[in-house]
This record gives C-alpha cells, sequence and structure tokens, in this order.
C-alpha cells in the first residue's frame, strides 16, 4: 500500500526535490494533492505528471487559468486557504 503525500508548495525547491523522491519511489507514494503560489505552467506539468486529486493555488485568477491551460482530468482545481 502507497503511502499518500499532500505536497505544500510543490513549486518551489524543496517541493520540486521531494517530488524527485516520490519518482524514484513512484511504487511507494501517492501524490494526493499539490500547492503552489503562483507557478502555474509548472504547477500544470506537476499535475499531469501525478495525477493528484486535488490543487490548489492562492489566487482564483490562477486557479482559473490553470483550469484553462490544463487537458482534460480529475484533478479538483481550487484556491485559496480553506
Amino acid at each position: 500500500m502507497s503511502k499518500k503525500i499532500a505536497l505544500l508548495g510543490s513549486t518551489g525547491s524543496i517541493g520540486t526535490q521531494a517530488l524527485d523522491v516520490v519518482r524514484a519511489h513512484h511504487q511507494e507514494y501517492e501524490i494526493v494533492a499539490l500547492t503552489a503560489g503562483r507557478n502555474i505552467d509548472l504547477l500544470a506539468q506537476q499535475i499531469i505528471e501525478f495525477e493528484p486529486r486535488m490543487a490548489v493555488l492562492q489566487k482564483r485568477e490562477d486557479a482559473d487559468h490553470l483550469k484553462r491551460i490544463l487537458p482534460p482530468n480529475k484533478t479538483l482545481i481550487t484556491y485559496g486557504e480553506n
């Protein structure tokens, strides 16, 4: 059974390094949620690769933009602190 991970700050330096570990041990870990501040393009790439259940950005307009640039998928895109 894989360990489920919600990664806060997935587009930052520590977040991208954490995803490198997940890539190397993909059978042991499942990314279920990703969050990012404003790096929409990198977050889009991460969503395509890891297929999390949820992705969260700080601002509504960034979440709306992310929804427009992503191909159809099952990831819930949302925004805000909650």
